[in-house]
Parts: structure tokens; C-alpha cells; sequence
């Protein structure tokens, strides 16, 4: 099963939540990324119980370059250089790709701009969808394929909390209670092999995104210590080689701590160069640096 990566921004904020003050604007997109990364797990999942054992492709977390799909500005007018779409769905040969948003909040229909039930202005998300559509079709025709199918594109509501007002019938949005009756009817097997179609997607995706860059902090500005990677609150050393996540109820031995520092300093800065020094005190030196350099000359660890 493909696994879908979080986000770097995503990553790069939830450590920096735990180790420096955060404007509010880095709060809320903190917390729209989080949104943002359940949804899409959540379809994930929907899909992948789905076409488990059949013959089906899904790709999660599709990203290519416009400048590669075309140059057909009417079609593929875009604000940026890159497009990325959350899910890829081929079934019983036809293509469904997948928008999922996951909103707190309840949203009015509109052809035009939707609003918040206040009244206030929203955006039209169906334009978003669109425009992925003409890409992704630009894209297949590059393939050799675009003859051999019309991509269905789908907006996806996925919090089953939230209510869409005035939905109209027929216009490719799925809210929650929707999105498992619509799967259940499109999946079916493919008669057909699409490798050949897979490998020019592949050789297309971008593994990085072009948006993907260095947090803006200095490092001598973090607050130093040790977090639980899941729940991101400070650990408890319970003793010489464990420390204790009290709220996820989680354990973690010395050396996945020291390894997880590691990985946090490469997250924020892949260009900062690392010494024991460093580690440790980013780790607030409740690891001494002689343990580090230790574990690096077993090659435990690389930094």
C-alpha cells in the first residue's frame, strides 16, 4: 500500500510550536495543514478498504509541474507552477481524481462565490477543481492517453460534521455521507494494464514540492528540550534510558529521542551543520553530547 508523507511545512510547525512563539497566522495554518492532512488520511483510508485486493490503482498526493503539462494558458491558467492532486482513483478504467477538504466550519453553495451561513465571502472551490481537471487532462494527452478517458474530478467534503446549504444535484461534490455510497459504485476491477501509463506519471510527479523550503528561525533561538513525535508535549525521563509521553501514553528508549532530535534539526534546516553540541543542547541537554558522539561512532546515528 502507497503510504501518503505529511506535509514539510506541516512537520516544520508542529516542532516549532513546541520551541518558539508562533504569530497567530502561523497558528491558524498550523491547524488548517492539520485539517488538511486528516481529510486526506481519512479518504485514504475509505478508498483503500475499498480496492483492497482488487485491481485498481490509487495514488495519493499526486504533485506535477503545469510548465511539463503544457503550455496552454486558456486551459491551465494557474496562480503557480505547480498542481497537486490528493487522490487518483482508476477503476473499472476510468479515472475519478479526488479534492478533499476538511472544514470546522458550515459553508452556502453558490455558482459563483460560496459564503459562510454568516453571509460572508468564501471562494468558489469548485474553480480549484476545474483547474486541476484541465491539467491533469493536459497531462494524459501528453501520455499517449488522454483519448482513452474523461476525467471525472470530485470535491470532497470529508468532516461528516460540517453541512453544505443549497448542494445542488449533479455537480461532482461529496459530503461525507455521500463519499462511501459513491466508492462503493465506481470501484470495480480494470480490465486493462495501465503500467505503461504509470510509469509517465511517475517519471512527471514531483518527489519535492516546489513550495517545500527551510523554516525561517535561527537555531540558537529554539527553546530546547524533548517532544513526543506524535502529540508533540514534552517528555518525561523516567529513568536512564526511557522517557515517557504522559499524554499518548507512549515510551521512547534513549536512543529513538536522540535520533528523533536528529530528524527535527534536518526538518527545520537540511543545511545546518550538526555537532553533538548542537543536538544536545537542542535536546535541552538531558543528552550529553559524549552519548551522541558515541552513538555516531557505532553509526547508530548520522548527523
Amino acid at each position: 500500500m502507497i503510504l501518503r508523507y505529511k506535509p514539510l511545512k506541516l512537520k516544520q510547525l508542529e516542532i516549532l510550536k513546541c520551541r518558539a512563539a508562533m504569530a497567530e497566522d502561523e497558528v491558524n495554518e498550523l491547524g488548517h495543514l492539520k485539517l488538511g492532512w486528516e481529510g486526506e488520511g481519512e479518504l485514504d483510508r475509505l478508498i483503500d478498504e475499498r480496492i483492497e485486493g482488487r485491481d485498481c490503482v490509487h495514488l495519493k498526493d499526486y504533485r506535477f509541474s503545469v510548465s511539463e503539462a503544457g503550455g496552454d494558458s486558456r486551459k491551465i491558467s494557474m496562480s503557480s507552477s505547480e498542481v497537486q492532486i490528493d487522490n487518483i482513483l482508476i477503476a473499472g478504467d476510468r479515472v475519478f481524481t479526488f479534492e478533499v477538504k476538511k472544514f470546522n466550519f458550515d459553508l452556502v453553495y453558490s455558482d459563483t462565490v460560496w459564503t459562510f451561513t454568516g453571509g460572508d465571502k468564501f471562494k468558489n472551490l469548485m474553480q480549484q477543481v476545474s483547474r486541476h481537471n484541465d491539467a491533469f487532462r493536459y497531462l494524459l494527452r501528453q501520455s499517449g492517453h488522454g483519448a482513452d478517458f474523461e476525467v471525472y474530478s470530485c470535491l470532497v467534503f470529508i468532516n461528516p460534521k460540517q453541512t453544505i446549504y443549497n448542494l445542488p444535484y449533479g455537480k461532482n461534490i461529496l459530503t461525507y455521507s455521500g463519499v462511501e455510497k459513491f466508492l462503493d459504485r465506481i470501484v470495480r476491477d480494470n480490465h486493462y494494464s495501465y503500467d505503461r501509463l504509470l510509469e509517465f506519471l511517475k517519471s512527471r510527479r514531483l518527489t519535492k514540492s516546489m513550495y517545500d523550503g527551510k523554516a525561517n528561525v535561527d537555531l540558537e533561538s529554539l527553546r530546547g528540550g524533548v517532544y513526543c513525535e506524535n502529540c508533540h508535549v514534552g517528555l518525561e525521563r523516567v529513568n536512564r534510558n526511557r522517557y515517557d509521553c504522559f499524554t499518548c501514553l507512549e515510551s521512547f528508549d534513549l536512543l529513538t529521542v536522540t535520533r528523533r532530535l536528529i530528524d527535527e534539526l534536518k526538518i527545520l534546516n537540511e543545511d545546518w551543520k550538526l555537532d553533538s553540541s548542537i543536538i544536545a543542547r537542542y535536546g535541552g541537554n538531558q543528552i550529553s553530547s559524549s552519548y551522541i558522539r558515541r552513538q555516531k561512532q557505532r553509526g547508530n546515528i548520522d548527523y
